[in-house]
């Protein structure tokens, strides 16, 4: 029974001999203050980064979390200024082996989670860096890597692009079970490539109640240009945690699997919303949430759009990880030669009613009853590791296609 599979991929690049990580120790139990290291500046990164990105058109998906774990191990590779950005960009503090071994704990609670359904919850994750074949890595930069982020550092040939850009797909893939094809697309890989970590996350959970397949039908949903798109609607009639403000609706969705959520935010307003949607503003919506008896309408939808995020990044504060000159990466190669050239990244989000569910429905809907919440313009989502205060997911729909 699949509800929602998350893919994504943060990459930059970097050079050695062709490495697959040995299996990594055990981790230890993730404690609060053990989480504490890595989840005190999620949300603020995770909303800098959603500022520079929101003004794009269509929809988007990121993953906050995966994006920061990954340049976890790029401030693990880096030293001086480049190291000072990184740590302040992602609110890092206290002992680097605490953040790294947290990280690690991470891993592993996100792969098998308590009251986890072992057939049903999947997530399966993918990090790796790769760069030039005369680019060396140090032993201990890839021993840290084995350890904590079960993270290659592997050579390419970028001399040839098309090859190793298939090489870095076919890994991917096979880390990820298949789930994630196709990461880097056509053109994206060229011969000056410096440094490249790719992370892909695919997160598959059951809803803790599924919708009636019964109830889905067909209907209009109005894009942000006021055009209407026929589209795939799912129904549930449920006490569920809302929020119903003058400025937006919010209704949180439980996984079947213990403290994953799926927080959906429909504005009055969407881009007066978003503009200034924030950590504080993501705080007062959740912290009114009340359980009440709640109609639901929500559509289908797949996003997964592809992102470059080198820009970005340098918009809220990484710059010196970019320059060629100044980028002080020698704690990964005992050399200043690499600097970060390309940051793709992409999330693959797939909800519908959390089972097997056909490609066209004529099921006719309920009356409506109690407060009602109905997702038919362009709303936000967000995806969240409630216990651990992390946001696996963070994104907009303008249009959810037809389901």
């Amino acid at each position: 029974m699949r509800l929602i599979s998350i893919f994504c991929a943060a990459a930059f690049a970097i050079g050695c001999r062709a490495l697959e990580p040995a299996p990594p120790k055990a981790a230890k139990p993730v404690g609060r203050a053990d989480v504490a290291h890595v989840a005190a500046g999620d949300r603020a990164f995770a909303f800098r980064l959603y500022s520079v990105l929101r003004d794009r058109p269509g929809n988007l998906a990121l993953s906050p979390a995966a994006v920061r774990m990954a340049l976890c191990m790029a401030w693990a590779g880096a030293s001086g200024e480049t190291a000072g950005e990184l740590e302040s960009v992602l609110g890092l503090g206290g002992d680097p082996l605490a953040i790294h071994q947290a990280n690690q704990g991470l891993l592993a609670v996100w792969r098998a989670p308590a009251g986890a359904l072992p057939v049903s919850f999947k997530l399966r994750i993918a990090q790796g860096f790769f760069a030039p074949t005369e680019r060396r890595p140090t032993q201990a930069f890839i021993e840290l890597l084995q350890r904590h982020y079960d993270a290659p550092v592997s050579p390419k040939d970028f001399a040839s692009p098309d090859t190793a850009r298939d090489q870095i797909n076919h890994w991917v893939e096979t880390r990820t079970e298949k789930r994630l094809e196709g990461f880097l697309p056509a053109g994206s890989v060229d011969s000056g490539v410096s440094l490249m970590l790719v992370s892909a996350v695919d997160f598959e959970a059951p809803w803790k109640a599924a919708f009636d397949l019964g109830l889905t039908t067909r209907a209009k949903f109005k894009r942000a240009d006021g055009k209407g798109v026929d589209a795939t609607f799912m129904t549930r009639t449920a006490d569920l945690p809302v929020n119903d403000t003058p400025e937006a609706q919010v209704v949180e969705l439980e996984y079947a699997t213990e403290g994953f959520v799926f927080d959906l935010i429909v504005p009055k307003d969407a881009s007066k919303f978003e503009a200034g949607f924030d950590e504080k503003k993501l705080d007062q919506l959740l912290s009114g949430l009340t359980p009440k008896e709640t109609t639901l309408t929500l559509p289908r939808f797949t996003v997964g759009e592809p992102l470059e995020l080198a820009g970005p990044l340098q918009k809220i504060g990484i710059h010196s990880a970019f320059a060629r000159g100044s980028a002080d990466f020698s704690v990964m190669t005992g050399t200043r030669q690499l600097h970060l050239s390309s940051v793709p990244h992409r999330v693959r989000l797939v909800v519908d009613e959390g089972a097997t569910a056909e490609s066209t429905a004529s099921g006719k809907p309920p009356a409506p009853q109690g407060v009602v919440v109905k997702a038919d313009k362009p709303f936000l989502f967000v995806v969240r590791d409630r216990k651990r205060n992390l946001i696996l997911a963070l994104g907009r729909i303008n249009e959810p296609g037809s389901g």
